[in-house]
């Protein structure tokens, strides 16, 4: 009965051109029972890949006829799959130029991309630390500082590290803080960049986390040493 199960299933997938899961369900069992029957019968699994070699046959017969009509697409196909060994592939090989009369190169290689990005992503997150132990640092010493207060040093120290950096791009000198458009009519139209926006809002949102440690109190005196981390997300987030 499994025999005749196994016949089947292997003209199913024939009809189906040798397409699994529609021989399975043609056949009336799941592919865990097709992966069984392959795993365990050899004379099975050798059927089944006689069937996937015709296929791919055929296949190749149809694209040989486009290739044969003149199809450029077909025939680029066949050359970028077939002939790779020859060349014909779109990866870009490295041209390196050699230069006899040059020294030899002592200095450290450039790290690639993704180390440096990770590279730059440790020199903040290090920045940021650096900032929350100074904060941390300063309401200890003026006996402001509580446990409760953790998490607010650490969001104040990402807003003053992304403020500074904010700030080295707006103060470099390839930076312009004023965009010049002309129109189709030939009019001049300026506009802040929007880095420069992003700068003062930074500044401002600084600004209010400080307020909200009681470490800037030139411009609002903190109200009360029992201020929780709720008030201070309430005010961030009306800004």
């Amino acid at each position: 009965m499994k025999e005749d199960r196994k016949a089947m299933f292997i003209d199913n997938l024939k009809a189906s051109g040798g397409i699994i899961c529609v021989a399975c369900e043609s056949t009336g069992i799941n592919r865990s029972t097709y992966y069984r029957w392959r795993e365990s019968d050899k004379e099975f699994a050798d059927a089944v890949d006689e069937v996937m070699d015709a296929q791919i046959d055929f296949v190749e017969s149809k694209l040989m006829e486009r290739i044969n009509a003149n199809d450029t697409t077909a025939t680029i196909f066949y050359l970028k799959t077939k002939g790779k060994k020859r060349g014909w592939t779109e990866k870009q090989q490295p041209i390196v130029a050699i230069n006899t009369d040059a020294q030899p190169d002592t200095s450290l290689p450039a790290l690639p991309a993704p180390e440096a990005a990770k590279t730059s992503k440790v020199k903040i997150t290090k920045r940021i630390k650096n900032k929350k132990d100074y904060i941390v640092k300063l309401l200890k010493e003026q006996g402001k500082y509580t446990a409760e207060l953790s998490m607010q040093v650490t969001i104040t120290a990402q807003l003053l590290v992304r403020t500074e950096i904010l700030a080295e791009e707006v103060l470099a000198d390839e930076h312009e803080a004023v965009n010049v458009e002309i129109s189709r009519e030939g009019n001049e139209r300026k506009t802040i960049s929007p880095k420069e926006k992003l700068y003062l809002d930074f500044v401002q949102q600084s600004q209010k986390a400080l307020r909200a440690l009681g470490m800037n109190t030139d411009a609002k005196e903190r109200k009360s040493d029992n201020d929780t981390f709720n008030d201070f997300l309430k005010e961030f987030s009306e800004e």
